[in-house]
């Protein structure tokens, strides 16, 4: 049994994204490390789409009960329009996964992996310990000031399952959730991490909004936080190769299909219209990669 998996938890709305990323993980990554989808909702055709996954490595798991018995006492207030519940599961994962699994890889499903997977894979994880790396606005403050600071993205993480912070983070969400500053997991992940946290490239997790200052042959996974996301269109800073592969797993199976959630034509519009104003700025400001985002990327790092 491999004692290292990458997982991914989703409910209904983000499953089509989730699936386009799984499908890639398990194309990037060796074949020791499983792959798998913890629905946290009910799927009408679930069935269908397990042995669908299953037929290209992929393992999907129902983890409805099991995440609501871990979740279910957290306030539902604090998770309203575009924010889940399940956005809490990668505190929890070590209570629903299998016992093998020592070494957990978790996964938004809004991202993309774009490289091979090898070094996340083999750099292994000790006790007490976790992998993150900083989020876009600790890029952002760099660029603006030049301080550096490590608060770190839970978008992508790696942690060892003895000694795992989840609890301890999700028992300050449950108490205090005013000092996650409107974070959910991510705030209070951050708030907790004290020493366990080992700072990680953004090459595992690249916030999409510096897509335009890097070169992507750099990265490995990137990160499409925030709207608008690729499945909806081409908005800069990423090109049409970046939404072109949700259009072609839309048509590789009707059961993809009927997962994709559109927009509507206002808002894509909007996004449209921002997405243009954005690349003139831009184009204005500067060209080519940007040094001081470049050196996030191969800075002095364990992985």
């Amino acid at each position: 049994m491999n004692n290292q998996c990458i997982a991914y938890v989703t409910d209904v709305e983000y499953s089509f994204p989730t699936i386009l990323s799984a499908l890639q993980a398990r194309k990037s990554a060796s074949r020791g490390t499983d792959v798998c989808v913890l629905m946290s909702e009910r799927l009408e055709n679930f069935d269908e789409l397990r042995a669908l996954l299953a037929a290209s490595g992929v393992e999907l798991a129902d983890a409805t009960d099991a995440l609501r018995d871990s979740l279910g006492k957290l306030d539902s207030s604090h998770f309203q329009g575009r924010i889940s519940v399940s956005t809490m599961a990668k505190l929890v994962l070590c209570e629903i996964l299998p016992a093998n699994y020592t070494q957990i890889i978790y996964l938004d499903g809004d991202t993309q992996i774009v490289s091979d997977l090898g070094k996340l894979e083999n750099a292994t994880v000790p006790e007490g310990r976790f992998f993150a790396a900083r989020d876009y606005t600790a890029i952002q403050d760099f660029l603006n000031t030049g301080k550096d600071n490590h608060y770190f993205n839970a978008g992508v993480l790696k942690f060892h399952r003895n000694g795992w912070i989840g609890q301890e983070a999700l028992a300050l969400f449950a108490k205090n959730p005013e000092a996650c500053e409107g974070k959910h997991d991510q705030g209070a992940l951050n708030y907790v991490c004290g020493s366990s946290l080992i700072l990680v490239s953004n090459r595992w997790n690249f916030p999409k909004q510096f897509l335009h200052l890097v070169n992507m042959s750099s990265l490995a996974i990137v990160h499409y936080m925030a709207h608008p996301k690729p499945w909806h269109g081409t908005f800069f800073p990423w090109t049409d190769r970046e939404s072109q592969v949700y259009v072609d797993l839309r048509k590789a199976h009707p059961i993809y299909s009927a997962l994709y959630r559109g927009i509507s034509l206002d808002r894509k519009m909007l996004y449209k219209y921002r997405s243009m104003r954005a690349r003139l700025e831009h184009a204005i400001e500067r060209n080519g990669p940007h040094p001081r985002v470049q050196s996030l990327l191969v800075g002095d790092y364990a992985v």
